[in-house]
C-alpha cells in the first residue's frame, strides 16, 4: 500500500509478515504530514519560548521589586521604590537580555540547529548591504505613515491606542543606559532571535513562509498595536535582505539606526517646539523615502532577480503551511495572551 494524499487521517491497520522481522507495518508517512509535524512542533516551540520570554520578565521583575521593598522604604508620597536613572536603566537592560535570550537559546538547542545556521553573522556584499539598509530605513518611514493611518481609522469609531512610555533620563549615565536598551541592544538580540533564529529555523519550509511567519511574531512580540503593524512591516523588509544579504548584519544596523533615530528624538523632544519636531520629521522622512527609491532603483538595475523568490520546498501550499503553524496549540495560547496584554493599551474615547 502506498502513501495517502492530503485529507486522509487514517492509517492502515493491517500488518505484514517478515521472515526474520516478524511482523509490522508497511505504512509511511506521507511527505505533507511530516511537513504538518514540523511545522506544529516549530509554532508550539516558539510560542513556548516567547511565553518563556514573558515569563522570565515577569518572574525576575516581581522577585526584584520585592527584594527592594525588604531592602529600601517606599516612599509615603508615591507609593513606589526610589530608584536611581542608572539602577533603572540598569536594570531595564539585564532583564531585556536575560528574559529574551534564556528562552530562545533553549529553543536553539531543543531543535539542535547550528550556531552558525542560527546566527548568520557573516560578511556581506556591501553594495547590497547598503542598498538594504536604505530599503530598510524607508520601509521604516513607511510603516510609520501606515501605523498613523491605523490610529485614525480606530480613532474615527472611538478607539484610542497607546503604547509603553518610559521616562527619559536626564543624567549621563542614564542617557547612556537608555541608548543602550533602546537602541543597541534590540539591534542585535532582536535580530538574533527574529531574523535570527525563528526565521532561519523556519526556512526549511520556504522563504516566503518564514519571512512572513517571523514578521508576524516580530510584530505580536510588541504587545501594543500601535507597534505591531510597524514591526510586520518592517521586519518584512528587513528579513528579505537578511535572506538576500545572507547576513543579520543588514538587519543589524537597519534596527540600530531606526531605533537610536527614535531615542535622539525621544530626549530631544522636551526642549524642542512642535514645529521643530515636524520640521525635523518631514526632513528625515523625506530624505530617506528619496534614499529607498534610489537604492531601490540601483538594486534592480545590478541584480535581475532582486525580488525573487525559488520554489518553496514541499508539498503542502503556502496557506496550509500557515494554517499548521498558527493553529499549533501553544501558538494559540500565546497568541490570546498577547491579546489580552494588548487590551491595556486599548482605550475607548
Amino acid at each position: 500500500m502506498t502513501g495517502y494524499g492530503e485529507g486522509f487521517d487514517e492509517k492502515p491497520r493491517e500488518t505484514v509478515y517478515h521472515a526474520g522481522n516478524g511482523f509490522y507495518s508497511p505504512y509511511i508517512e506521507p511527505e505533507w504530514k511530516k511537513e504538518k509535524r514540523l511545522l506544529r512542533t516549530a509554532g508550539n516551540g516558539i510560542a513556548l519560548a516567547a511565553i518563556g520570554y514573558v515569563a522570565i520578565s515577569f518572574i525576575a521583575g516581581a522577585a526584584f521589586l520585592l527584594m527592594m521593598e525588604l531592602l529600601y522604604p517606599v516612599t509615603s508620597q508615591t507609593g513606589k521604590l526610589f530608584l536611581s536613572e542608572t539602577a533603572e536603566w540598569t536594570f531595564n537592560l539585564v532583564m531585556y537580555i536575560i528574559s529574551l535570550i534564556i528562552p530562545f537559546a533553549i529553543y536553539t538547542l531543543a531543535i539542535k540547529m547550528p550556531i552558525k545556521v542560527a546566527l548568520p553573522f557573516r560578511r556581506a556584499k556591501i553594495g547590497l548591504t547598503l542598498g538594504g539598509v536604505l530599503v530598510g530605513l524607508g520601509a521604516c518611514v513607511a510603516a510609520s505613515y501606515a501605523t498613523s493611518a491605523l490610529q485614525l481609522v480606530l480613532e474615527s469609531v472611538g478607539i484610542g491606542i497607546t503604547m509603553p512610555e518610559f521616562t527619559v533620563p536626564e543624567t549621563v549615565p542614564g542617557i547612556i543606559l537608555y541608548f543602550i536598551t533602546m537602541a543597541l541592544a534590540p539591534a542585535f538580540i532582536e535580530e538574533m532571535i527574529f531574523r535570527g533564529v525563528i526565521m532561519q529555523s523556519l526556512r526549511r519550509s520556504g522563504d516566503i513562509f518564514a519571512l512572513v511567519a517571523s514578521s508576524l511574531i516580530f510584530g505580536i512580540f510588541h504587545l501594543n498595536l500601535i507597534q505591531m503593524p510597524y514591526a510586520f512591516i518592517v521586519g518584512l523588509c528587513i528579513g528579505y535582505f537578511v535572506m538576500r544579504t545572507g547576513s543579520l548584519w543588514v538587519g543589524v544596523i537597519i534596527h540600530f539606526i531606526n531605533n537610536t533615530v527614535s531615542a535622539t528624538m525621544e530626549l530631544l523632544m522636551p526642549n524642542l517646539s512642535e514645529e521643530t519636531v515636524i520640521i525635523i520629521n518631514v526632513v528625515y522622512n523625506f530624505i530617506c523615502v528619496i534614499l529607498a527609491v534610489i537604492a531601490i532603483i540601483a538594486l534592480l538595475l545590478k541584480y535581475k532577480d532582486m525580488f525573487r523568490f525559488g520554489k518553496a520546498p514541499g508539498v503542502l501550499s503556502p496557506g496550509r503551511k500557515s494554517l499548521y503553524f498558527m493553529t499549533s496549540p501553544v501558538l494559540i495560547i500565546a497568541m490570546i495572551g498577547a491579546v489580552i496584554m494588548t487590551m491595556q493599551y486599548i482605550y475607548l474615547i
